[in-house]
This record gives C-alpha cells, sequence and structure tokens, in this order.
C-alpha cells in the first residue's frame, strides 16, 4: 500500500479526493466521474485509463486489498471483486464522452 500513491498517482488522487465526500454531496458515481473529466487535464485522463487496468491486475493477485480503496474512497467495499465492478463501472464513465 506504501507505493500506491507513487505507482497509482492519478487513481490515488481520483479516489481520494473526488470519491471521499461522495457521502455528503449526494451526486453519484458517473456524476463525480463527469465533474472530474471536467476539470482534468485530456492527457491526465488518458493516464489515469491506462493505470486502472494496472491496479485491477494488483486487485486480481491480491497485492492491493479492498479495505485500502474502501479507506481512500470512503466508499465500502465486501471484497476485492467488489471493487473491479466498481472500477469497470468507473472506467466505463471515463470512456463516455
Amino acid at each position: 500500500m506504501n507505493n500506491f500513491q507513487a505507482n497509482f498517482p492519478l487513481t490515488y488522487q481520483l479516489l481520494g479526493a473526488w470519491f471521499s465526500d461522495i457521502d455528503y454531496e449526494d451526486i453519484t458515481y458517473e456524476e463525480v466521474i463527469e465533474n472530474y473529466k471536467k476539470v482534468t487535464k485530456k492527457q491526465n485522463l488518458e493516464l489515469l485509463k491506462l493505470e486502472l487496468p494496472k491496479l485491477k491486475k494488483e486487485l486480481d493477485k491480491n497485492t492491493i486489498d479492498h479495505q485500502y480503496i474502501s479507506h481512500l474512497s470512503n466508499i465500502y467495499f465486501e471484497n476485492n471483486d467488489d471493487v473491479l465492478k466498481w472500477l469497470n463501472e468507473i472506467s466505463t464513465y471515463l470512456e463516455e464522452n
């Protein structure tokens, strides 16, 4: 987990800054991503899209734990599969125009 921020800097920023207060804002995950896309440079969006598959591989290998992602994003996940499903949803939102 110590290397998460170094290995996934844009994902770290997205989860920690954009999802951590979602309960208070009463918005959907899709709205969070839409807001993020409005203020993020295209280059960073593309880099984030490259980080997410790498993160999914680490979750598959259990080198990153769902509890860490839960803590960072302030979203409860039951297990790594739960996080993977959610990240797939986030990836879809990132691809939409």
